[in-house]
């Protein structure tokens, strides 16, 4: 059992006998009850450290001079055999309440924004009624019944003084308290008991004359002392004392009622005093009650208007917190409409974003069951523009393009961006004609220059439109319009491209087609074809083209079908570098014996890709090549567009000087058409040009042999090689001679061979193809 147990037991036990022993044995209990007590007290302070020991130290000394008055007493009884008065013993007595009433006042420390009057508005009630009762049951008649002499009466009016100060501190320190600790509650305890000895003892000397309520009183005293020693003992003295006053500006329930008891007990004791004592002993038995009734009315009052303060602060703070609410629900619902407003528009342009265009698209569908429009439109060569110039170039582009396209659509349309250079258009309500008009203009508009930081740009859209109506969902009509989209770009771009049921079986042909293509890659289903390239003079074979064959569960698949499913898939990659290797594998005991190099067609993206030169190079090596062994074949589109300025241009342009460093040689494939400029002959790496069969001479139209004559004059006096494609008579092959061309491929010379079939032929020849001399094409002829 804890130690606290053990002597609140035994000290209570104690004083439980103390009121009924001898004057001697009695002041040798409060002596050794009291020392106890103050050690209990010094021990518990050295065992817990409390934050704030004052109280507990006048607590101490409280104890200690209650024991030196009993050590005073004991000494005059028996030295003198009775008690004298004024005697010693009074002035350690008068101490100790002193210094309780200073230990009680400390308990609590006061809030210094509270004005120190309402700190004891509630314990003045307290005291205010208790003083009525005092008056009348215990001072009234010591002073007016009991004949004392002036010493002895004021003892009796001191110590009943300082019992009222200390109910008002108790009744403070009860009612203000911040932490309701075990030792708060034994402390509490004991100054009520305290208060409580004084009443019993003062009430008996007032009504007998004599002491007969000392052995009561006695017992009080000495639980108090045990009380106080116990509180100490317990670990809760650590936070009990020296805790800020707890402000209680709405009274409970309880202490109302209290309240009310004791704002009648002045005006109860004055009319009791009126009906029963007559005649009264004096005026004042009534007067002083019906004065503490006035005092406790007033008292009464101030805590009501405390109260109504309070609630009139509360009012303000209410009215300013909705006030401020009010204000916070407007911002709130202003961020809402921002939020909202920014979750469905773009932040660049200003426009609905595909979540708008989403939300429009269900509403549409289930609003009624007409037919709507859906203009979905993408910006041919925008990447080129954001390479060229910058993404803040890009940006004021599609800034301009969505104000142009804000100026075409009606109101009741919605116009959104759906990332990129992608826009879309839903017209509700429209019919046909109305579309294809509006996606026409949408393409005149959009074709119009635009400057954009002091450089004019002409950009041109494809646009892909769909008439789409209610049971249809917006992930069909979104899907449907990309189709047209795609569409309208494959057929060339800039127009205008409605959708059609065919348009989703060839897309999902082409999704068929780049999963057999992964298949494909995986198990290296891909062989290689070879096309001998000629020199026109001696018949001898420079080149050959390497062309890939794909079969397809044992059916041909054309080049035209799959090539472009792989190069929108980014499929091109792994098979250009899989052709890369397998080629220079199989050219290599033709270049040992024939000095025959291999020309491999490369697209844009695998000369986009991260590594491209270290694959060219690291096939090379593997196969024991040299570069001259090795001709990359490029269209002339994507050389075009390396020579426009740009960071990808000057990567694609570093990649090609590094390759013609390791002996590589670029072909320029197809060279001819789609491009008026020449210019990029004079700065980029190129060595062949490999010229369109559309400029291979098929008559003797002059014609014809001026635009063939021409290249040839071009690439001669830019020292560039030139061969001719599609090369399919023995004509074409002189017509060629005679122009000075020095190489050509095509039928006429051999159909593309596999590698063991060509190699039958190079061997069986010597490396010179029959009917590709000059003198062979003169006998044929």
């Amino acid at each position: 059992m804890a130690a606290w147990r053990w002597y609140a037991g035994l000290g209570l036990g104690a004083a439980a006998v103390g009121g009924f022993l001898p004057v001697m044995a009695r002041q040798g209990l409060y002596t050794l009850i009291g020392v106890a007590a103050a050690v209990a007290v010094t021990a518990g302070m050295r065992r817990y450290r409390p934050a704030e020991r004052r109280s507990w130290r006048l607590f101490a000394a409280t104890l200690w001079c209650s024991v030196g008055a009993a050590v005073l007493y004991a000494v005059q009884i028996a030295l003198m055999g009775r008690l004298t008065f004024p005697a010693w013993k009074d002035l350690p007595f008068l101490g100790s309440y002193l210094l309780m009433a200073l230990g009680t006042l400390g308990w609590v420390r006061p809030d210094p924004a509270r004005p120190r009057a309402e700190r004891f508005i509630d314990s003045g009630i307290v005291a205010s009624g208790v003083a009525a009762l005092s008056w009348t049951f215990v001072v009234h008649p010591l002073v007016f019944e009991r004949r004392l002499d002036a010493a002895h009466l004021a003892s009796h009016l001191t110590y009943i003084t300082i019992d009222l100060v200390l109910v008002v501190l108790a009744a403070r320190m009860i009612f203000t308290a911040a932490v309701r600790s075990p030792a708060h509650a034994l402390v509490s305890l004991a100054l009520a008991t305290v208060i409580a000895g004084d009443v019993v003892y003062y009430t008996a000397v007032a009504w007998t004359g004599g002491t007969s309520g000392d052995s009561l009183s006695t017992v009080l005293y000495l639980c108090a002392y045990t009380l106080i020693g116990t509180a100490a003992l317990h670990p809760s003295m650590a936070g009990a004392a020296g805790r800020p006053e707890r402000a209680q500006h709405v009274i409970p329930r309880h202490r109302v009622y209290v309240y009310s008891v004791l704002a009648l007990v002045g005006p109860t004791v004055a009319i009791t005093m009126l009906l029963v004592a007559r005649p009264l002993p004096s005026r004042w038995w009534v007067i002083v009650p019906l004065a503490t009734s006035v005092v406790t009315s007033v008292l009464l009052i101030a805590r009501l208007s405390q109260l109504v303060r309070f609630a009139n602060r509360r009012v303000l703070e209410l009215d300013a917190h909705a006030v401020a609410l009010g204000e916070a629900l407007r911002e709130q619902d202003t961020l809402r409409q921002q939020l909202t407003h920014r979750a469905l528009h773009d932040a660049l342009t200003g426009l609905g974003n595909r979540a708008l265009l989403q939300e429009r698209l269900e509403h549409a569908l289930t609003r009624t069951s007409a037919a709507h429009g859906l203009l979905l439109l993408d910006l041919d060569g925008f990447k080129d523009v954001n390479d060229s110039y910058g993404h803040p170039a890009g940006d004021a582009l599609l800034i301009e393009v969505a104000a142009r396209l804000v100026g075409i659509v009606r109101v009741s349309d919605t116009l959104a961006r759906l990332g990129g250079d992608e826009f879309a258009v839903l017209m509700e309500d429209a019919d046909a004609e109305r579309v294809a008009a509006a996606g026409r203009r949408i393409i005149d508009e959009l074709g119009r220059p635009v400057t954009v930081h002091e450089r004019e740009l002409t950009v041109t859209a494809s646009v892909g439109s769909l008439l789409f109506a209610a049971p249809a969902t917006p992930s069909e009509a979104l899907r449907n319009a990309d189709l047209a989209l795609y569409a309208a770009k494959a057929a060339g771009k800039n127009q205008l491209t409605a959708y059609e049921e065919r348009l989703a079986s060839e897309r999902t042909e082409h999704l068929r087609i780049a999963a057999d293509l992964r298949r494909a890659i995986a198990a290296e289903e891909f062989t290689v074809n070879y096309q001998p390239v000629v020199d026109l003079a001696t018949g001898r074979v420079t080149a050959v083209e390497a062309l890939l064959r794909w079969n397809r569960d044992g059916v041909a698949v054309p080049p035209l079908d799959f090539i472009p499913v792989a190069e929108q898939y980014g499929l091109i990659v792994p098979i250009g570098a899989w052709v890369l290797r397998r080629a220079c594998r199989d050219v290599r005991t033709w270049y040992e014996r024939f000095g025959i190099a291999v020309t491999v067609n490369v697209s844009g993206r695998q000369l986009r890709e991260a590594g491209f030169a270290q694959t060219v190079i690291g096939a090379l090596r593997d196969a024991g090549l040299p570069g001259a062994a090795l001709i990359m074949e490029i269209t002339e589109t994507v050389l075009v567009s390396a020579g426009a300025s740009g960071s990808g241009a000057d990567d694609v342009t570093a990649l090609l000087t590094r390759l013609r460093a390791e002996g590589v040689r670029v072909a320029v494939d197809d060279f001819g058409t789609g491009y008026s400029s020449l210019a990029y002959l004079r700065h980029l790496p190129v060595d062949i040009l490999k010229i369109d069969r559309a400029f291979t001479p098929g008559g003797g139209m002059a014609e014809e042999l001026a635009f063939t004559r021409a290249i040839v004059e071009l690439g001669n006096s830019l020292r560039l090689s030139s061969i001719a494609e599609a090369v399919e008579t023995p004509e074409q092959a002189e017509r060629l001679r005679q122009l000075d061309c020095p190489q050509a491929q095509g039928f006429h010379f051999s159909r593309p061979l596999p590698a063991a079939d060509l190699d039958e032929v190079l061997t069986a020849s010597g490396g010179v193809l029959r009917g590709a001399t000059p003198s062979a094409a003169a006998g044929a002829a």
